[in-house]
């Protein structure tokens, strides 16, 4: 299994999550599907979020968002860590509650590694593991994503990011140095990164 194939596969996960939400909520006619579509975006703007703040950056957190409600799952190393994300989800446009399921404990505890496994990513990662696959590469290609995704300076540019042995690869076509400056600034920031390879980002 590949690093790329990992990263894609989180991303196939939290999209066949709304999906599925939009299959049944259409079913029951429960919902518009204005209204699915608000509650994925929502999902992805908290996830997001989350992986951008210093704060959550290095927890799994499921995130599910019905109707505006968001429902946060997975692991927090601290009380403290548990009321920031709450805190970072509530801050995010269109949500208007909060559930926190968080289980706090310390990361490495049997109760943080189940807490993990439960979600999405969790879950993508322990099978990561058995086939051997570096599990911090995966991480990393989601966060230098995230970070790209809400950053003025880069955000709705399309620069695909490409992880292996902790070293990232960027690639795309910008507009303009200081893009492509900030996207080289981001991903060399980005904690757990040893280098950046931005030979393919190139400048038109």
């Amino acid at each position: 299994m590949k690093i790329s194939t990992i990263a894609l596969s989180i991303t196939l996960a939290l999209a066949s999550t709304g999906y599925s939400a939009f299959n049944s909520a259409h079913a029951a006619g429960d919902k518009t599907v204005g209204e699915i579509i608000d509650d994925a975006s929502i999902t992805a703007s908290v996830k997001a979020a989350l992986l951008a703040d210093a704060r959550t950056d290095g927890f799994d957190v499921n995130v599910d968002t019905t109707e505006g409600s968001v429902r946060l799952r997975g692991g927090a190393d601290s009380t403290e860590s548990s009321k920031a994300a709450s805190d970072i989800a509530k801050h995010v446009s269109g949500v208007l509650a909060v559930r926190n399921e968080l289980i706090v404990a310390k990361s490495g505890t049997d109760a943080r590694m189940q807490a993990n496994e439960a979600t999405t990513s969790g879950g993508v990662r322990a099978a990561a593991n058995t086939a051997g696959d570096s599990v911090d590469d995966a991480w990393i290609t989601s966060k230098v994503t995230s970070q790209f995704l809400i950053d003025s300076h880069v955000a709705g540019l399309k620069i695909d990011v490409d992880t292996k042995d902790n070293r990232v690869k960027l690639s795309g076509v910008l507009a303009s140095t200081a893009q492509r400056n900030a996207a080289i600034a981001i991903a060399t920031g980005t904690r757990g990164v040893k280098s950046v390879d931005a030979s393919n980002l190139v400048v038109r």
